[in-house]
């Protein structure tokens, strides 16, 4: 790996990383099973049987590619693509400032529930072109602000969008709710559960996999490196 993409690669995984080294650290001797994922722990070793996860993701890989091929210079495209699939998506002025009240990133949301969702329910509700949804529930979107994209950037979360429609672990509230509180200051995890703590597990490791695609992608992609260093450098959005 040369010399940019090694810079890269630190940029976007090592933060992820690190969180995800020091919760493996303090598992404690327990069972735990999610949708595609059964982790066996006891004290001398972890065994993690994540076969139908891995084949998930290598599926995944290959079809975010083909969708991408046609329209590679135009994350316009990608929005209409998830729109067309069900997901609806929000350009809003100051969006990551208002994201920001509830601890959101701009890009990929999840479903939220509480007073989470009533508040992006209401922000979303007044730029949308339809009645004012007001509820304690609100289905996944994107949320953006009105600017251009990099396009990289909107990768990294059409592949977190894609891994959600397929039903990978990590993208249910709890685990994306401890990613959030976590991806700056890692909790006391003697406070976690065991079941928390491998559910912070699969939110790193699903953030993690769409940052390693984004990578390929630009390791193989002649306009990588200029787009990559505006990505960290512009006011745009960040991964």
């Amino acid at each position: 790996m040369n010399r940019f993409i090694s810079k890269i690669v630190n940029y976007i995984l090592e933060r992820r990383r690190e969180k995800l080294e020091k919760t493996m650290e303090k598992l404690k001797p327990r069972t735990y099973t999610n949708s595609t994922t059964k982790t066996h722990i006891n004290a001398s070793e972890t065994m993690t049987l994540s076969t139908q996860t891995e084949k998930i993701l290598e599926a995944m890989d290959s079809e975010v590619k083909n969708i991408v091929k046609a329209c590679f210079t135009n994350p316009d495209n990608l929005l209409n693509f998830i729109k067309e699939h069900g997901t609806p998506v929000y350009k809003i002025a100051h969006a990551d400032k208002i994201l920001a009240k509830i601890n959101e990133e701009e890009g990929f949301i999840t479903p939220l529930s509480g007073w989470k969702a009533f508040y992006l329910n209401l922000i979303t509700g007044f730029t949308a072109e339809k009645k004012l949804h007001l509820a304690f529930k609100s289905p996944e979107m994107f949320v953006l602000r009105d600017m251009d994209i990099n396009i990289y950037y909107m990768l990294h979360q059409f592949h977190k969008w894609y891994g959600f429609k397929k039903n990978l672990p990590g993208y249910d509230e709890l685990s994306q709710d401890l990613f959030k509180e976590n991806l700056e200051n890692m909790s006391d995890t003697n406070e976690m559960t065991v079941e928390e703590i491998l559910s912070l597990k699969e939110a790193i490791a699903r953030d993690a996999q769409a940052a390693e695609f984004v990578i390929q992608l630009a390791k193989e992609s002649s306009g990588a490196k200029k787009a990559l260093e505006k990505m960290k450098k512009d006011g745009g959005a960040e991964i």
